[in-house]
């Protein structure tokens, strides 16, 4: 990509739409803008001169043919005070796909080149108009699945995490300033002491920002949860009513459902891909056997079980299957179903075919027959879930770091920063921890971009759309 190119793309989404936006930017935009617009009662005019940020309602003409191609808004944006920092105009037509490809192959025939994926963003950033940081928080807006990762989304885009790294790297900054004085001037007072107090500062910052790394990755991608359980405990009719609509078959038929069904749904604010699967039992038939081992596929994705039991019968040798596969190492939501019907076992019975340890409030009971019953079911299922990401996290207060590159570079400055504290407490000279200082500053910077090297800023843009 060169700089001076100009570039243009639709920016909305492929498909019909009351609206299409093509967007170009670059040095040509305003130019080529007046090349394809005629005001209404007026000649078009190659010279006509656009105020910034004024909206103007016209038509786009072919200037080839002198056809009229579609009545338009559009609007131009002078430089830096735009999204790109370069000048930008948006032309706003009709969403079809015939017109917005047609307006795209005038404009990019009059010196626009097709924008890459990404790159109005990118341009966005090298003309220091945002950092890394805030760029790749862009695409997580278009993407969020729910307000709250809209809202973390919101936060990186608007700076607050490059506000906290910069504060950290700018107390390293010091430190580093500190130990070169101490090199130059021997005679200079710096102490061990002191360094470490600033060090111990810093690395409050990062632990902070570490804190709700996890939570943020889960609000950013979503949770992977799964019920599993033999054939006939009710997955089917849990799946429904956690999904609020009949998605799946229900049936007295044991083996009914053969394949893994799959809904995204907003659990509290945090995104959860939950999956219907077949009931798990030995000796099934072919087909039902391949439903199986796609559950248990499904089941090895997941982060979160629902293991569902049939309370109204004794515990099988299928439930102690099932009860096999649940790794201790995952979360588990233990459900006991058919409440309704006398019950077969007891919860201290449940518990001992489990791997990992329960209390008896933390197994749900619940019959999917009873509404009421079955909608406070429901409602404890799913605060388990959003328990299972915000753990003792406010999520009205606390920054989510929401990217695993950001959270590997924080988890590398943090380390280097205590390398750097065990060095000073061992009584060794300021300089010795200077290259642990430093690289914990460089890990910081390629969070904001300013010590990305360019394959790491290519690869944050190659998940963008182009348009964006």
């Amino acid at each position: 990509m060169s700089g001076n190119d100009t570039i243009a793309a639709v920016s909305t989404a492929l498909g019909e739409g009351g609206i299409g936006i093509i967007r170009i930017s670059g040095e040509k935009a305003a130019e080529i803008l007046g090349k394809i617009f005629a005001a209404p009662g007026s000649e078009r005019r190659h010279d006509m001169v656009f105020s910034d940020k004024t909206m103007y309602y016209g038509h786009i003409i072919d200037p080839a043919s002198a056809e009229t191609v579609d009545e338009a808004l559009v609007v131009f944006m002078k430089g830096p005070r735009s999204y790109t920092g370069e000048d930008v105009c948006e032309i706003q037509c009709h969403g079809g796909g015939v017109p917005l490809r047609r307006i795209l192959d005038i404009v990019c025939g009059l010196g626009a080149e097709p924008a890459q994926p990404g790159e109005f963003t990118k341009r966005a950033f090298l003309n220091g108009r945002i950092d890394l940081a805030q760029a790749g928080a862009v695409i997580d807006l278009i993407r969020s699945k729910t307000e709250r990762g809209y809202h973390a989304a919101k936060e990186q885009a608007e700076g607050r995490l490059s506000e906290r790294v910069r504060a950290a790297r700018e107390i390293l900054l010091g430190v580093l300033a500190e130990i070169a004085a101490c090199i130059d001037y021997p005679e200079y007072d710096g102490t061990g002491k002191t360094l470490d107090s600033e060090l111990v500062k810093t690395a409050s910052i990062v632990t902070e920002l570490l804190e709700g790394a996890k939570t943020g990755q889960l609000v950013r991608d979503g949770v992977r949860a799964v019920i599993v359980g033999k054939p006939n405990t009710g997955k089917s009719s849990l799946f429904n009513a956690l999904v609020r609509e009949d998605a799946a078959i229900v049936t007295a038929t044991p083996g009914t459902t053969r394949d893994s069904i799959e809904v995204w749904l907003d659990v509290l604010g945090v995104p959860v891909l939950l999956s219907d699967t077949a009931g798990i039992r030995d000796g099934a038939g072919d087909v039902e056997e391949l439903g199986i081992k796609r559950a248990k596929e499904q089941y090895r994705k997941a982060d979160v079980s629902i293991f569902l039991l049939d309370g109204s019968e004794t515990l099988s040798e299928e439930d102690q299957t099932v009860a096999k596969l649940l790794d201790p190492e995952k979360k588990h939501i233990i459900v006991i179903n058919k409440t309704d019907l006398p019950q077969a076992f007891s919860e201290q019975k449940a518990k001992e075919i489990l791997p990992v340890a329960f209390s008896e409030n933390e197994i749900l009971e619940l019959s999917l027959l009873n509404d009421e019953n079955s909608k406070e079911a429901v409602t404890r299922i799913e605060k388990a879930l959003k328990d299972f990401v915000f753990g003792g996290l406010s999520s009205g207060s606390s920054l989510f770091v929401t990217k695993a590159r950001h959270k590997a570079l924080l988890e590398k400055a943090f380390g280097e920063i205590e390398e750097a504290r065990s060095v000073l407490s061992k009584g060794e000279a300021p300089e010795f921890a200077e290259i642990n200082i430093r690289a914990a500053w460089n890990a910081l910077g390629e969070v904001t971009g300013e010590t990305a090297a360019e394959d790491i800023i290519d690869r944050v843009f190659e998940e963008f759309c182009v348009g964006k």
